[in-house]
């Protein structure tokens, strides 16, 4: 993310708290790795447990529970070290669009059946959609807008999920509207706020969209809430690889 700030600026205390925050991140970022490696120890080994047939049922549900929260610690952590990261990264090449969105959505298959929506995708024909950046770091915002809208859905009767590839000029428009209630105006303003949410999820930590946002203009493109009359429409808008200095 840009943390930049005017040259005049870099003096005294600005420069005091700037370097400050850079190292807090760096702190943050190396901390955040190793919780998540002991996490996903002990989301493995519940899992393992879990799947025995001589626990009594308590037992299970006691650690499906476990394995509900480590889930949601996980969860954060991968948020907190997309908001952290800065650039696109040494894996940064062309990445075609259509295939990231294909991640994603076989990523999600399963809970996006088990909630009983219904996904459909727009491709656009013999366009291009090659992108220049790193496909795990796309494929996280479109993950984040994805999950976003099945917390949107999972309390909704009619659960609709369309993903659009819209042309622009130099650019690739992904679209992801959802049937959901929709953003009120009152918040639309706060919705890319780190930790700001409006979901009583325990896994709503506040952060999916905003590290969208980063990543997505860590990529040179720009991430908003397009205004629609019913559900919400989040526009993920890249530049073509061609139109992007590498």
């Amino acid at each position: 993310m840009d943390t930049s700030v005017p040259a005049a600026s870099l003096e005294g205390p600005h420069l005091v708290r700037l370097n400050r925050l850079a190292t807090m991140a760096r702190l943050v970022a190396g901390l955040a790795h190793e919780l998540n490696n002991t996490l996903q120890v002990v989301s493995g080994l519940v899992e393992l447990l879990a799947d025995r047939s001589d626990l009594p049922p308590d037992a299970v549900a006691r650690l499906q529970k476990i394995g509900s929260q480590a889930d949601k610690a996980t969860t954060a952590i991968r948020q907190v070290l997309g908001y952290t990261r800065e650039g696109t990264g040494s894996d940064s090449g062309v990445v075609d669009i259509t295939h990231v969105v294909d991640q994603v959505l076989a990523l999600r298959r399963y809970q996006l059946g088990r909630l009983g929506i219904a996904v459909s995708v727009d491709r656009p024909q013999i366009v291009n959609c090659q992108v220049r950046g790193d496909e795990r770091q796309l494929a996280q915002a479109l993950l984040n807008l994805v999950m976003n809208a099945e917390e949107a859905l999972s309390d909704h009767a009619e659960r609709r999920l369309r993903i659009a590839l819209v042309p622009a000029e130099n650019a690739i428009q992904v679209h992801v509207e959802d049937s959901g209630p929709g953003v009120a105006p009152a918040i639309r303003t706060r919705i890319f706020e780190p930790f700001f949410t409006t979901r009583s999820s325990d896994r709503a930590v506040g952060l999916g969209l905003p590290v969208s946002q980063a990543l997505v203009q860590s990529h040179g493109g720009n991430l908003w809430l397009s205004s629609n009359a019913e559900g919400a429409t989040f526009v993920m808008e890249l530049p073509l690889a061609q139109s992007r200095p590498n």
